[in-house]
């Protein structure tokens, strides 16, 4: 709205005098309020019912008495003035009647929701009397801006072509438009303009009817049209959007996405059947980020976009990025596995964005193991590419503190994979003396804790197997009536159950000692060799708990076997809860020891891919794949697009 129109609108939102007000008639204010409100109360109740007759003999009554000027202009109502309740009704009769008694400023009071009579009359979908109010407001003006009325907005930021459309009033909204143009570009206090309110009736008839006249795009206010279309899936709408106006089809959000880039984030293929020559453009366009949608696609994982948009599209972003940087730094399993396979695609697997890091650097720096796996086991993949920093990565793997199972298999499957670089020491020769003090690493803090928590585990294991070996269910023989070759035999010796505790028991024993011993070594080393150590360490302390399990489900049972449906329940529960605890802690345990295998024995390559792929199907049946608990703090946070909010980066493929 230009100042001119600004200032004649507020002029009559403050209710002024117009050109017929009367200036020394009395106000409400100078009557009694009580008989004031009591005789606009009895008017407002007889104009409810729509009768012409008694309307008219009220009136008559009315205007004999001296306050009559106070009674037809009171505004204290509970829906308004006079007018107000006049224009509800819908009758033009009853509107014309009223209109030769009330003051011209009651024209633009509002109730107190903020509305004129024209917005109730609208709202009433009341065409004549609305078009009688347009009339009145015109002929009462003497203002250059004739349709100041119409411009007139309500609390909620409406003017009376915004009420027309929420009524769904095709012809409402032609007329209203065709007496003024301009409210059509005005956004509401939701941001929505009539335009974008169409949208939300779902009426086409409407929509077509305002894009009737030629509209300016970039006067359009508040929400974009054409995204508003595709959120809602209307495609009819976007391509008579397209058939109309080209720029209304260009129109972007507040961060540069255009349509293209929103229909990538909420995966809708329809809407890219509208590519065209005409419109190839806009996929070539990146928003505030540096995006283009293909890389939105690939930030969420949308393979069947990125197979409609690879061949139109640039591959790179405003970082540098490929489509393969984003799939790789967000997590999407599918997308990677595409890309790479693809033969067009492919060659972006070792592509370098502006900081130097690879599709593999990325994947690193974020955690993302089941992208890693797949760009590991890749032939094309070179691991010794350094980004800018001069790092490769799995020296980005090293310089990171373990975080867990995750990120201990990633540091064993970088050093597999990865051959012993030199270039850093030729490229920056300060950097060999540090190479030299990095042989022996210290142990970060929080792999010692790790040590030290697992160490205790084990040595408590280790103290009770050692106590229940001298105090076997049954007791011993001491008894003076047997022979003395049996005195301390244990008294259930022949029965098979006890044999299977005690071999359990045992085996429970000799393996957390072996494991107290391996965390000892590993406690005392560098964090490669303490890496290694608490993974070797690790096999014997997860085959000790089931089987210290085992031993104590035998020794309740034998202790209990008079009862025997006690010792059958007990038995059954118990046998769960080791299957449990077996599948837990043994399976991961073992996946990452052979991991071993190729990491010393690089020749053993069909070993690695095995290996990787049986941890890849334990994660994802854990469901550990498309959730990164222990991700770094600024993967949490995510890079925002125009289209999408922060992602969590998990793999929702």
């Amino acid at each position: 709205m230009n100042t001119s129109t600004r200032e004649e609108v507020q002029k009559y939102e403050e209710g002024p005098s117009l050109s017929n007000a009367s200036a020394t008639a009395p106000t409400a204010e100078q009557q009694d309020p009580t008989n004031v409100y009591a005789a606009a109360k009895k008017l407002a109740d007889v104009i409810k019912g729509a009768n012409v007759e008694d309307i008219n003999s009220t009136i008559e009554t009315l205007a004999c008495q001296t306050d009559s000027f106070a009674i037809f202009n009171f505004r204290g109502l509970l829906r308004g003035s006079l007018l107000h309740i006049a224009a509800a009704t819908g009758n033009r009769d009853i509107l014309r009647l009223l209109l030769s008694y009330v003051d011209a400023n009651l024209i633009a009071t509002r109730d107190d929701w903020g509305n004129t009579p024209l917005h109730i009359a609208t709202k009433a979908k009341a065409f004549e009397v609305a078009d009688m109010l347009i009339r009145r407001a015109r002929d009462l003006s003497s203002g250059e801006d004739k349709n100041w009325i119409l411009r007139i907005k309500n609390n909620h930021g409406n003017t009376a072509l915004h009420e027309a459309v929420l009524t769904r009033d095709v012809g409402l909204v032609r007329h209203l438009l065709g007496e003024d143009l301009e409210p059509v570009y005005w956004e509401n206090e939701d941001k929505k303009s009539p335009l974008y309110l169409a949208l939300d009736t779902g009426n086409s008839d409407i929509l077509r009817v305002l894009f009737s006249p030629s509209l300016d795009p970039s006067r359009i206010e508040g929400l974009p049209l054409v995204l508003g279309a595709v959120a809602r899936k209307q495609y009819g709408s976007l391509d008579e959007i397209l058939k109309k106006n080209k720029k209304l089809f260009a129109m972007t959000d507040s961060k540069g996405g255009n349509v293209f880039h929103l229909a990538a984030f909420l995966n809708e293929p329809r809407i890219f059947d509208l590519l065209r020559p005409e419109t190839e453009y806009l996929v070539r366009e990146r928003d505030t980020n540096g995006d283009l949608p293909i890389h939105i696609a690939s930030k969420m994982g949308h393979v069947e976009l990125i197979e409609k948009l690879h061949s139109v599209s640039p591959w790179l972003n405003g970082q540098g990025q490929t489509i393969l940087h984003v799939a790789a730094k967000y997590g999407r399993e599918k997308a990677v596995r595409y890309i790479i396979g693809h033969l067009d695609m492919r060659e972006m697997i070792n592509e370098r964005d502006h900081d130097g890091n690879t599709p593999l650097h990325l994947a690193v720096i974020y955690l993302r193991l089941n992208v890693l796996i797949h760009l590991v086991l890749d032939e094309n993949i070179n691991p010794s590419l350094l980004n800018r920093k001069g790092l490769a990565a799995v020296d980005i793997a090293l310089n990171h503190p373990p975080r867990g199972l995750r990120s201990g298999f990633e540091h064993l499957l970088l050093l597999s994979v990865s051959a012993e670089s030199s270039d850093l020491i030729i490229l920056k020769p300060e950097a060999r003396d540090r190479a030299y003090a990095n042989r022996s690493l210290p142990i970060p803090d929080r792999l010692r804790e790790g040590i030290n928590t697992s160490m205790v585990v084990a040595t408590l294991v280790t103290t009770v197997t050692f106590a229940a070996g001298f105090a076997v269910p049954g007791g011993f023989i001491s008894s003076d009536t047997t022979s003395k070759d049996d005195w301390g035999m244990a008294t259930m010796l022949d029965n098979r159950m006890f044999q299977a505790f005690v071999i359990c028991n045992t085996i429970a024993m000799f393996c957390s000692m072996t494991s107290v011993v391996g965390f000892m070594l590993a406690y005392l080393t560098e964090v490669r060799s303490a890496i290694v150590g608490c993974l070797l360490a690790g096999v014997p302390l997860a085959i000790a708990l089931p089987a210290m399990s085992a031993a104590f489900l035998i020794g309740v049972t034998l202790t209990i076997g008079k009862f025997h449906w006690l010792a059958t329940a007990i038995l059954i529960l118990g046998s769960v809860f080791i299957l449990i605890i077996t599948g837990a802690i043994l399976s991961p345990v073992v996946l990452l020891s052979l991991l071993f295998l190729p990491f010393f024995f690089h020749r053993l390559r069909p070993i690695r891919p095995l290996t990787c792929r049986f941890f890849l199907a334990y994660l994802r049946f854990l469901q550990v794949g498309t959730f990164n608990l222990d991700d770094p703090k600024e993967d949490r946070t995510g890079s925002m697009t125009s289209a999408s909010p922060p992602l969590d980066g998990g793999d929702g493929d």
